[in-house]
């Protein structure tokens, strides 16, 4: 059915420009949110993946704060409204269910720019974050295991499975160290797959 759906919006003339507005909301999501990270990361030489949660370089009074906390509201921001433009290319009740959860993901990522360490709502809206991220594209996978795009949805599934792991083995072993900022990673490295992918799609053959 979300086939069906997919095929008569790529034959609208109308739906070009809607397909190009999500592939420059989804790459610009990701590109500014990975990049004011990685920037944030150059310019902080005392963070440490292994012993460092990610948030730490958007702590307020840190030099970094101001770029990191920046670039998870424009990129929940613009994460929101790939969202939405993604609703109206799938008719699928998972995906559609999924793209509820992510689109809540995005609103946490930005929330988390705006109540940075160590204000109160911090830990809530962080935790929230990568719940929802996780669960949406769980969801996604699925969909699209099940359906008619098989590989993408095993490489979704296997990336949340690798993202759950992380977090497993952080907290049994405490393993690659103390800080979480390696299975933040992994997660955030997992919804962008599923964000890029998604965005390219009605470009591919």
């Amino acid at each position: 059915m979300a086939a069906a759906a997919s095929e008569e919006t790529r034959d609208d003339p109308g739906r070009d420009g809607t397909d190009r507005l999500r592939l420059a909301f989804g790459v610009a999501a990701i590109a500014v949110t990975f990049g004011g990270i990685v920037a944030a990361m150059v310019l902080a030489p005392w963070f440490s993946l292994t012993g460092n949660a990610l948030s730490d370089l958007g702590e307020v009074g840190r030099s970094t704060a101001g770029l990191f906390n920046l670039a998870l509201l424009v990129g929940g921001a613009l994460g929101t409204a790939f969202a939405v433009t993604v609703w109206d290319d799938t008719d699928d009740p998972l995906r559609r269910g999924a793209l509820v959860v992510l689109f809540v993901s995005m609103v946490c990522m930005a929330l988390v720019g705006a109540f940075p360490l160590p204000t109160a709502p911090h830990g809530l809206v962080a935790v929230s974050f990568f719940l929802t991220m996780t669960l949406g594209v769980l969801v996604w996978g699925l969909a699209d295991l099940t359906g008619e795009r098989p590989i993408r949805g095993g490489v979704l599934v296997v990336g949340v499975a690798l993202h759950v792991v992380s977090w497993l083995w952080w907290g049994l072993f405490a393993w690659p160290g103390e800080g979480v900022a390696v299975p933040e990673l992994v997660g955030s490295a997992t919804l962008a797959c599923w964000a890029l992918w998604v965005a390219v799609e009605p470009f591919r053959g």
